[in-house]
Formats: C-alpha cells, structure tokens, sequence
C-alpha cells in the first residue's frame, strides 16, 4: 500500500534548507573565482600579460573561496562542538 502525501513534514523543510545551504557556499565559491579572475584580468591588461594574470587571478579566487568554504563547513562547526563539550565538563 502506498502512503499519499508528505511523510514528514519537516523532512521537506530540512532538505529546502540544506540545498540552500550549500547552493550559496557554491555561489559564493564561484563568485570568488569570477572576482578574483576580473580583478587579474584587469592587472594583467595594464601590466601585458593578460592570460597570466587571469589564471592567477583565478587560481587566488579559488584557493580563496575554498578556504572560506572550509572554515565555514570544518573549522566553525569543530571549534563550536569543543566550546560545548568544554562547557559540559
């Protein structure tokens, strides 16, 4: 027998939040990439080496967004669970 309608109510809210979650941690990662390219773009028209400094514009962005990627998904979280477990003890 099949069930009709939304089994949990919450379930559905919860998967909104999360894929929202990650969508801007993906948008921002990707706005990082595009600033940072723009920005050595710029640099390198002025300085004549357009295509060097684009990918290394480009390659600054992405370490960029990953490590605030990285401190938002790792770093917070585990510094926040050892701040509860030291107020426990």
């Amino acid at each position: 027998m099949s069930r009709s309608g939304n089994p949990s109510g919450d379930r559905g809210s919860d998967v909104v939040h999360a894929s929202s979650q990650f969508l801007g941690h993906g948008m921002a990662m990707a706005a990082s990439v595009a600033l940072f390219g723009w920005v050595g773009s710029e640099i390198g028209e002025r300085v004549g080496s357009e295509s060097l400094f684009t990918l290394l514009g480009m390659f600054l962005g992405g370490a960029a967004g990953f490590y605030s990627l990285y401190v938002r998904l790792v770093a917070r979280p585990r510094q926040e669970q050892d701040r509860e477990e030291s107020d426990k003890d």
